[in-house]
Order: C-alpha cells, then sequence, then structure tokens
C-alpha cells in the first residue's frame, strides 16, 4: 500500500532500490563520480532542419527572381565572411582567461558544509520514495555529499590545489557556444600526445586526490573539433580537471607548440 507514493509496512520500493543501485555503483568505482556524464555535450551543434535546401518546381521568371535573391545572400555572407573575427585557439582561450573564475573561492566553514551535507541527505530520502529517479538524481547528489566531505579535508591540501584556476560549466558552455569550433571531451584520446608538463600535472592531481579521498579525479579537454578525430597535425587542448570538493573545474593548462607529433620520435 501507498500514501503519496511512498510504500508503507517495510516493502521496499523502485527508488530505494535505485539509491542502493548508485550508492553501490559510487563506492565500487575507482574515480570521483563524473559530474559531467549525463549532461548535454558540449561544442556540439544540431542540424537545423530549417537550413536544409529543399528542391523547388518554379517557372523561368520566378528561377530569374530567385537568382538575384540567391546572389544578394551571397554578397552577404561574403562581407559577413570577410567581417569574421579570427577563431580563438584552445590556448586563446586560455591565455585570454574566458573560463577563469577570478574571484572564486571554495567555502569551508564547517557550519556551512554540515548544513549542506544535511541539506543534500534529505533529498537522498525523498529519492529513496520516488519511482522516478533513474539513479541520476541519487548519483548527482552523492556525487555532492562526497566532495563535501573532501572539503573538510582541503585547508590541509589548499597549498597544491590553490596553484591552479577554478572554471564553472556554465561559463565553459558559453565559450564553447561562442566558439562553434570548439569541443569538450575525456582526455583519454589525447593522452599519446600531451606533453610531459601535462602528463606531470595529471599525475600530481591524481596522486593528490587520491591521497585525499581514495579516489582518482577525471580529465577533460576542450580542443578544436577536428582535434578529435585522427590527424597527422598538432594538436592545441587545454586541460581540465573536475574538482574533488564540488562541481566545478580546475583549469591545469594549455598547449599548442609543446604537444608531441609521435611520428617525429
Amino acid at each position: 500500500m501507498k500514501i503519496f507514493g511512498i510504500e508503507l509496512f517495510g516493502k521496499s520500493n523502485q527508488g530505494e532500490m535505485l539509491y542502493g543501485n548508485a550508492r553501490n555503483q559510487i563506492r565500487e568505482s575507482k574515480n570521483l563520480p563524473d559530474f559531467h556524464r549525463g549532461t548535454r555535450m558540449f561544442g556540439f551543434n544540431s542540424t537545423d532542419p530549417m537550413e536544409m535546401p529543399i528542391a523547388y518546381a518554379v517557372d523561368a521568371t520566378t528561377a530569374i527572381s530567385m537568382g538575384k535573391q540567391a546572389a544578394k545572400d551571397l554578397k552577404k555572407k561574403m562581407k559577413a565572411k570577410t567581417e569574421e573575427k579570427i577563431s580563438l585557439t584552445p590556448k586563446g582561450v586560455y591565455e585570454a582567461k574566458l573560463l577563469h573564475e577570478m574571484a572564486f573561492k571554495i567555502n569551508t566553514d564547517p557550519a556551512y558544509i554540515d548544513e549542506q551535507l544535511n541539506s543534500f541527505k534529505e533529498r537522498l530520502n525523498i529519492i529513496k520514495v520516488s519511482d522516478f529517479d533513474m539513479e541520476n538524481g541519487s548519483l548527482e547528489i552523492q556525487s555532492m555529499i562526497i566532495r563535501l566531505e573532501n572539503r573538510k579535508k582541503y585547508p590541509e591540501f589548499k597549498s597544491f590545489f590553490d596553484q591552479y584556476p577554478y572554471a564553472k560549466s556554465e561559463k565553459i558552455q558559453k565559450v564553447l557556444e561562442v566558439n562553434t569550433h570548439l569541443r569538450m571531451g575525456m582526455v583519454d584520446q589525447f593522452v599519446p600526445d600531451l606533453p610531459k608538463e601535462a602528463i606531470d600535472a595529471i599525475q600530481a592531481y591524481k596522486k593528490t586526490t587520491e591521497k585525499m579521498c581514495k579516489k582518482f579525479p577525471l580529465f577533460y579537454i576542450i580542443a578544436d573539433k577536428k582535434d578529435f578525430q585522427k590527424t597527422v597535425k598538432r594538436r592545441d587542448p587545454i586541460l581540465l580537471a573536475q574538482s574533488p570538493f564540488g562541481h566545478f573545474w580546475q583549469i591545469l593548462g594549455a598547449w599548442d607548440k609543446e604537444m608531441l607529433l609521435l611520428s617525429d620520435l
């Protein structure tokens, strides 16, 4: 029997099962939860059906009229193209500090952390009696609980993490919406040609995070869309790490000329 969606007489419900699945998934993983996974992939533009070509059957007069209009439209497009701004490279974005949250500070007040932890735990209790979580809510909330618990250890590791600037997902999304030639993705396929400096940054960030919470952080790349395909050209990425203290990012660096060409080795 249920009242307002809550199962009575101790019978487990779908929400409890989904909560347990999410909890076990996080517990068994060697990595911190990926708060970017499952969100809209940044840097992709779906094809607008209004821009698709359409075939028309027209008479000669209409065709001439359409031809004149097409010539005008082409002239406008050519003019607009000459006025286009130079596309920023990922390293250009980094050097312009377009992703940097300059005034960002992590709130480590113990009372604030405890208040937020209690709030998120209350939300988990709501999800436990819901049949419609599909694990997403549980994963997201438990991800924040883990990171808030980590925040209690922040003062001990402050000197390491403070060397990297912070970025928020909202700002990353805005930069990618403006610079449509850029895309965000996992770091894995870029690892072979990352410079030693980038590999050292990844290893140091992993080691420090593991020491703090016994889990590894996840890393993402912002690069030109064409660089996510197999290429023999030198690539140009920004390296991001998911913070172990909240759903925000740290910028580990950006490289272009330093990138390796495996064919040169």
